[in-house]
């Protein structure tokens, strides 16, 4: 039996429904096996390096009716353009396939509105386990973006958007819009030059709302409905050794209205069960962490918001009703929890500049902040009473807990080496010893002329002090670790390991022996907000004199600090790390602090 017959049966032959598809530039019908597609098969090239950009569009274009895209495995590169897509799409990612993006290159994913209205858009898109990979260099920050006009029964399911988001702009822009979902989804990165744009935008069909503006859409400012983002991840991208090295985006909002809302408000908008770590802290008044304009039938329910590096804003979530006449009803924040979020201000705030009755059928309950800040905020604030029947605020929490600290046992210098030696009985010659320790991962290296020195069980002059038996040859030009200096009649002294393991055996040399960093300082008198939590040190870290540690930023009463001096420190390997002097005296890294302050 031939293909043809098979589909005209409807038969269905391993998995396969065989269907009749006609491509845009035939002229006849051609029987295919399946409306399945395989992105490679039609030219798209995964090897990271050629640009894949007009072989998706072909591809696309091509199969204009109902067709799944089968992406395999690969790095699909692409350049800076935009992407047009049309109605009834499933795009299907194998695990390992990506599209990436580079070196400050932009993608535009644009759903048209040829026509105004909820159907003048294209409808049926689905993103099933989708890659899109960004970076952030010196030549930009690299862009994927949706931006939906008009569109409907969107879904994006398992997908990954992975340092890409517009500095100005969002991952997902929804714009008179409705019957979105995005579920089970990962969102990494934000270094917005407009600090409060949000992964998933929610707005209204506005020229100026619109991510890309697509020559020939048609405008009428009709608002978004019926968003449902659930169970997704919104995570900072971090160094190896944790720091955040790009923000989390903020996760959810909106900050507009137009003509006031006569062609109606944002409604229905379901932000449920999901995790935000670490986003940046938005200080300014009027901004948040997640933020809504005049909108009704919101909830913000059962989701986990978490600080681990970064501080607090000074709002967490904020509610805002600009419009007199505008009453915002039926707003959900339930059964959160707040961990180490930290704001300076409250962690929701409803504000009503001019409405007679702002909000009503209000439901905040259930709620659990916890937090190491001494000094606890407000857990919720508004500028208009909290009454009546249909306002419900109840099971709300905020508890203080401990900050965890790690304690590391403290080890005695050694007194014997793994090479047999005899160590003689000596007494006391020293009339002055002074000792200052520091923290354990400070370093130094072994200088070229290492062979003049020896290591010691204890500075020479100190009671039963030995020169010891050591190879250090197998050490040239390597690390040593610090953890205390000496002063005494016979030199200047350090205490030194040959790992940064603590537990390590544990020398003393003479600081001849050792090469440190180089230190440059300078006064530098400007105030700066603080953003992330870094350690707070009585000396710029591996300054000669040892630092210690005093707590971290996020111990300071206020975000908003004075700089006196500056230091930048320069290792052998030539890189430069900037440290900032505070009023107290002590020293923290740069990175804490917003520079745009």
């Amino acid at each position: 039996m031939g293909l043809v017959a098979l589909v005209a049966m409807g038969t269905t032959l391993l998995g396969l429904n065989f269907v009749s598809v006609t491509p845009r530039q035939a002229s006849h019908t051609v029987a295919y096996a399946s409306t399945v597609i395989n992105a490679k098969h039609q030219g798209m090239v995964g090897n990271a390096k050629k640009v894949n950009n007009d072989a998706l569009q072909k591809m696309i274009n091509k199969w204009d009716g109902a067709v799944t895209i089968h992406v395999p495995k690969g790095t699909y590169l692409f350049d800076t353009g935009n992407i047009k897509l049309h109605s009834n799409i499933t795009f299907k990612f194998d695990k390992g396939a990506v599209f990436r993006i580079t070196a400050g290159h932009r993608v535009n994913f644009f759903y048209p509105s040829p026509e105004a209205g909820y159907d003048g858009g294209i409808s049926n898109v689905k993103w099933e386990g989708a890659t899109f990979q960004g970076d952030h260099t010196a030549k930009g920050q690299s862009v994927f973006t949706q931006s939906l006009h008009h569109a409907k029964d969107v879904s994006f399911n398992k997908c990954v958007f992975d340092d890409a988001e517009s500095p100005t702009g969002h991952y997902i822009d929804i714009d008179g819009s409705h019957d979105i979902k995005v579920t089970n989804s990962v969102f990494t990165g934000f270094n917005g030059s407009l600090d409060y744009k949000e992964a998933i935008q929610v707005d209204y069909s506005n020229y100026k709302a619109m991510s890309y503006k697509h020559p020939g859409d048609q405008y009428d400012n009709l608002p978004s409905y019926n968003v449902r983002v659930h169970k997704n991840q919104f995570l900072p991208v971090s160094r190896k050794s944790g720091e955040v090295q790009s923000y989390a985006p903020n996760p959810i909002g909106q900050h507009a209205i137009y003509d006031h809302g006569k062609a109606g408000i944002i409604h229905n908008v379901y932000f449920t069960n999901n995790t935000v770590v670490d986003p940046k802290p938005l200080m300014a008044k009027g901004v948040a962490t997640i933020h809504f304009k005049d909108v009704s039938n919101l909830w913000i329910t059962g989701n986990k918001f978490i600080n681990q590096h970064v501080l607090g804003s000074g709002n967490y979530i904020y509610l805002l009703n600009t419009e007199p006449d505008y009453n915002m009803t039926n707003l959900n924040i339930q059964d959160n929890t707040f961990t180490n979020v930290r704001p300076t201000r409250q962690y929701i705030f409803l504000d009503s500049s001019s409405a007679t009755d702002p909000m009503t059928h209000i439901k905040i309950s259930g709620n659990k902040a916890t937090t190491t800040k001494k000094k606890k905020a407000a857990f919720l604030k508004a500028n208009f009473a909290l009454t009546g029947d249909t306002v419900k605020i109840t099971r709300n929490s905020v508890k203080t807990t401990k900050a965890k600290k790690t304690h590391v046992k403290p080890q005695q210098t050694i007194t014997h080496t793994s090479v047999a030696q005899k160590l003689k009985k000596r007494k006391q010659t020293n009339k002055h010893e002074k000792y200052v320790s520091g923290l354990a991962s400070q370093h130094a290296q072994l200088t070229k002329n290492y062979k003049k020195y020896a290591v010691y069980n204890h500075i020479r002059g100190h009671k039963n002090w030995n020169v010891l038996k050591f190879n250090l040859k197998k050490h040239k030009g390597k690390r040593v670790y610090l953890d205390m200096r000496a002063k005494a009649d016979t030199g200047l002294w350090y205490r030194i390991r040959f790992s940064k393991k603590t537990s390590a055996k544990r020398y003393w040399i003479r600081k001849g022996a050792l090469t440190f960093d180089k230190f440059r300082k300078e006064s530098f008198d400007r105030e700066f907000d603080l953003m992330k939590i870094y350690p707070i040190y009585t000396h710029p870290f591996n300054d000669p004199a040892l630092a210690k540690q005093k707590g971290t930023t996020a111990d300071l009463a206020s975000q908003r600090v004075k700089v006196t001096h500056r230091v930048r420190r320069t290792d052998s390997n030539g890189k430069v790390t900037t440290y900032y002097q505070l009023t107290n005296g002590n020293w923290t890294r740069a990175l804490a602090f917003d520079p745009k302050s």
